[in-house]
């Protein structure tokens, strides 16, 4: 997992972004929890068109296809992990 703390950011600045980037996917993390996940504009693509694959009537964006369903309480520390599995599934590895 390509991973870069919030605090690196800050000391490095975008150049630091750019190194983990070119590795694939980077997840950041801010106080020791991840907070967002950083993705190329060919990957971001590439998922978008695996979810529009997947789901070939649905027309919805990113947001939508990573949405936690409501009615189920939210989404914990394992769930997310789990959410996280499915989504590098198939992704090349750098």
């Amino acid at each position: 997992m390509n991973v870069i703390t919030v605090a690196e950011i800050k000391r490095s600045g975008f150049a630091a972004l750019d190194a983990a980037l070119a590795q694939g996917p980077v997840y950041l993390m801010k106080r020791n929890r991840p907070s967002a996940v950083l993705l190329s504009p060919l990957d971001y693509e590439a998922l978008l068109e695996q979810a529009q694959r997947n789901q070939p009537t649905a027309s919805h964006g990113l947001s939508q296809f990573l949405a936690v369903d409501a009615d189920a309480g939210g989404l914990d520390a394992a769930g997310l992990q789990a959410r996280l599995a499915g989504l590098n599934e198939g992704w090349s590895q750098r």
